[in-house]
């Protein structure tokens, strides 16, 4: 499970079963769907039970994890931070296994917020936390659809480098941003 992270606003924390009536809010909302993986909004509150579960059994290696984000006193989204999924692996094919991909030699950052706090900076912060605490990692990527401009402002206040498209991730063609060592003084 991840380290509890804080910021002055923000609580970066471990997935509790007691969140499942908010992941589920967040996951069957179209317009946050339509940036992550298959794209599918849930139907169930019984997928965002499974899904929390999931979450806490990735056996991921600090600094790596996928914490909930807590903003006055409620969940409103995700920071992941993880081996990102090599396209053509067999792993990469079935994105819904949380053990997919984790000898990837690359490691993602990565984000998803209620549609409620789009535009409050809680990415930038969440993100800018979670990469101090990885500070050690020599290399972070992260993937946007072509589309995602919001994402794509975010990993530019992260300080990281538009690396232009590439299909080398999850099977989809995308645009790869990459904050390496020394870079890692995060803009706030």
């Amino acid at each position: 499970m991840p380290t509890t992270l804080s910021t002055d606003r923000l609580t970066l924390r471990t997935y509790a079963d007691a969140d499942a009536d908010a992941l589920f809010d967040l996951h069957s909302r179209v317009e946050v769907q339509r940036w992550l993986g298959d794209g599918k909004p849930m139907t169930d509150v019984a997928q965002a039970r499974a899904s929390i579960v999931r979450r806490r059994e990735v056996p991921y290696h600090e600094p790596m994890g996928i914490w909930a984000i807590d903003f006055e006193g409620r969940l409103v989204g995700t920071l992941l931070l993880k081996p990102i999924p090599i396209s053509g692996t067999p792993q990469a094919a079935d994105s819904s296994n949380p053990k997919f991909a984790l000898d990837s030699p690359e490691i993602e950052i990565g984000w998803h917020l209620h549609p409620d706090v789009w535009g409050k900076g809680i990415a930038t912060e969440a993100a800018t936390r979670v990469l101090e605490h990885a500070s050690a990692l020599p290399r972070i990527v992260a993937v946007t659809y072509p589309q995602n401009l919001p994402s794509q402002r975010v990993t530019a206040r992260l300080g990281m480098r538009d690396a232009g498209l590439t299909d080398r991730y999850y099977n989809l063609t995308m645009r790869l941003f990459v904050l390496e060592r020394g870079r890692l003084d995060v803009a706030r």
